[in-house]
């Protein structure tokens, strides 16, 4: 009966599929049985044979030459940040983690990549689409394992790199990175099995990168090596995008990481088409994800915050590379900036709907005082004292993204109080009741439940009215310091 119940449900959702998702489906598990036959027949995915091409100019946020002078203003400006970098990578360097939540986890002397060390659990070492990475008997809580291969924490050693010159740093980022690839050769392991997992792996890799600069400890043709890995996790990312299984912050992620690749590896032969389909998938999903009062549409304050971070650094990166900034996508970027400024008037903003837990610049910058982060780079990006005046002082992530002279053109601008009174968000279904003296405000979520992915026809649009009868949470007082 359970067997005739799985078969039914598969026949059922290959009959709700168009023509456009059969095909890329098709195209998609036949790319994985390619891919798995060329592995046992001991291919690297042409790895040794892919040509690169002569370099050509590239911008990242920041260049070598830019370092030594960023990392004086960090000092200055931000010493408790600056002293909590270098005490995390001295943990780091003894492999002892910080993930999700979970503290001081020790991965011993050999990092166990595949693992789960909360829970006890090993995820196997097979083709990564053979992998059941849901199920917790058999991987774990794979969140967990993600988090750490990530990378961001090689992120870390590389800033604690260059704040003391300790040059222990950046040998065990490079420790790790020869470790890391011979214990997840593609396409072997969890660690392939999300798109957004490598994204986000390659996003790490490339601040690193940029980061580490000329450091003297850097192996013997490293550029190269990190070009090649970085050409197989494009090659994953585009093959398997989270079209139809997660068309959302999923996506979003790895149209980032696509745009990054090909903006700043111009030496890889699909650079080019990478950098222009990265860069589609952000603009379309700006004006797909984003609702028309500026809320994200998964109707959650993290997953907003989260998927701004995204957008941010794209928009950045694109006009630093000449890239053309649509007037509409920084009109995108100013709504949800702005509702996000309206939600924390009164201090902290309410945790609305889920939190994934993850961030784009610091996976430790995660709890709700971090939420305001995106507001200072609107603030110097726009000039808006609003942003400001919510937000407070400078934070490390837009020195990075915007440069020495952001410090400058932030001090310039003057706070200056945002609109009072109470706001309808009607898209998002989020009501704000506002109180001058003393400043508070109460947040009314009367919106629908769950995320329904905005389409532009009309029956998309009468399902979002006939679901927004319920009331999800009422009665959230913010209070200015709370």
């Amino acid at each position: 009966m359970l067997i005739n119940k799985r078969i039914q449900s598969r026949w059922s959702r290959l009959a709700a599929m168009n023509r456009q998702e059969l095909t890329d489906r098709t195209r998609e598990e036949l790319g994985k049985r390619w891919d798995a036959l060329r592995y046992h027949l001991g291919s690297n995915f042409a790895i040794d044979h892919l040509k690169l091409q002569p370099r050509t100019s590239s911008k990242f946020f920041f260049g070598s030459a830019d370092v030594s002078s960023l990392v004086m203003r960090l000092r200055e400006r931000l010493p408790q940040e600056t002293a909590q970098i270098i005490e995390r990578a001295e943990r780091i360097c003894r492999h002892r983690f910080d993930l999700l939540g979970y503290e001081d986890l020790d991965y011993g002397a050999d990092i166990e990549w595949h693992s789960d060390l909360v829970h006890g659990k090993r995820a196997p070492r097979k083709l990564w689409f053979k992998i059941p990475y849901l199920d917790f008997a058999e991987v774990g809580d794979s969140k967990v394992t993600w988090e750490l291969n990530r990378h961001q924490h090689f992120v870390t050693l590389a800033k604690a790199y260059r704040l003391t010159g300790d040059e222990r740093f950046a040998v065990e980022i490079f420790r790790q990175w020869r470790h890391w690839h011979a214990e997840n050769p593609y396409p072997i392991g969890i660690n392939w099995a999300s798109s957004l997992e490598v994204a986000f792996r390659s996003l790490s890799w490339i601040w690193t990168y940029f980061l580490l600069g000329d450091c003297p400890v850097t192996p013997p043709g490293f550029q190269e090596e990190w070009l090649r890995a970085l050409s197989v996790n494009g090659r994953h990312i585009e093959r398997y995008l989270s079209t139809y299984f997660s068309p959302n912050t999923h996506l979003l992620g790895e149209g980032v990481a696509l745009f990054f690749i090909g903006a700043l590896c111009p030496e890889l032969p699909t650079a080019e088409r990478w950098k222009r389909r990265g860069w589609e998938i952000v603009l379309r999903e700006s004006s797909v994800q984003v609702q028309g009062d500026g809320m994200h549409f998964e109707q959650s304050i993290y997953y907003h915050v989260y998927a701004l971070d995204f957008f941010v650094h794209a928009r950045i990166l694109a006009s630093l590379n000449d890239i053309p900034i649509p007037v509409e996508f920084d009109h995108t970027l100013q709504k949800m900036l702005t509702t996000l400024c309206v939600l924390c008037r009164a201090g902290d903003p309410p945790r609305l709907g889920d939190d994934d837990g993850g961030r784009v610049f610091d996976p430790r910058r995660n709890r709700t005082q971090h939420m305001l982060d995106p507001l200072i780079t609107g603030a110097v990006l726009y000039g808006r004292g609003d942003f400001k005046s919510v937000a407070g002082g400078l934070r490390e992530e837009t020195l990075w993204l915007l440069g020495e002279q952001c410090i400058a053109e932030f001090d310039r601008i003057s706070a200056t109080e945002p609109v009072q009174g109470s706001i309808a968000l009607r898209s998002a279904g989020l009501y704000v009741a506002a109180h001058d003296q003393p400043k508070q405000q109460l947040v009314v979520d009367a919106g629908a439940q769950g995320a329904i992915r905005p389409r532009p026809d009309a029956q998309a649009t009468k399902s979002r009215i006939v679901n927004r009868n319920t009331i999800r949470n009422v009665g959230i007082l913010q209070t200015a310091g709370a």
